[in-house]
């Protein structure tokens, strides 16, 4: 049996999230009743409603076909994130990523996300949102006292089962993410850390 002490609220990681999807999804908007065409990537968890909130604004919308199955709908469409390059959108006006960042060590993630910059137009902005390192995970996590480069390793098994972790993982403080963000040339625009612990950040390409 699980450690009632380590069970999320299931309605934690969708608020927070949903906090940084209400954001995108009003840049999306606001574009639109200026009249411009608006072309959208988003991966990571939880991006389904987004995604659906934006077609319906008549924003062109890709999500990665790894964040799950998606209903049938005009101007949305899934595919893999590697081929994000070739993708017919491109460049995109937004670019989301939501709590997907800590499968990955850390030079892999800025290299992730540099790519995902290239892809962005001049001046388009991207959201990124991811688990934090001073959260109830954090409070867990054998790496919590390494520097960022050195942090990859597994939560407790119930405590990774609980929210649907597998194997060795990267948190981020609010700075961390900052800096992942200026390293590979993006400007930060805002950043913060939600009430249990999760950072997330908004930059712009220039």
């Amino acid at each position: 049996m699980s450690n009632p002490s380590l069970d999320p609220d299931p309605g934690v990681v969708s608020l927070f999230t949903g906090e940084l999807d209400d954001m995108a999804c009003k840049a999306v908007e606001k574009r639109r009743l200026l009249g411009n065409e608006v072309t959208v990537l988003l991966f990571g968890q939880n991006v389904g409603t987004a995604a659906v909130r934006m077609a319906a604004a008549g924003a062109r919308v890709v999500v990665d076909s790894a964040s799950g199955e998606l209903p049938s709908r005009s101007g949305l469409r899934a595919a893999p994130l590697p081929d994000v390059a070739s993708f017919p959108e491109a460049p995109f006006d937004l670019i989301v990523g939501q709590l997907a960042l800590h499968p990955l060590r850390y030079e892999e993630a800025r290299r992730v996300v540099r790519q995902l910059l290239l892809t962005l137009k001049i001046g388009g902005k991207i959201y990124l949102s991811a688990y934090g390192l001073h959260s109830t995970l954090g409070d867990h996590y054998p790496d919590s006292d390494k520097l960022i480069e050195e942090r990859y390793a597994a939560l407790p098994p119930t405590l990774a089962a609980s929210y649907g972790l597998r194997g060795p993982l990267c948190l981020y403080s609010e700075r961390n993410l900052i800096t992942l963000l200026f390293g590979v040339g993006a400007s930060v625009l805002q950043s913060a850390t939600g009430a249990f612990g999760n950072v997330r950040a908004v930059a712009v390409r220039v």
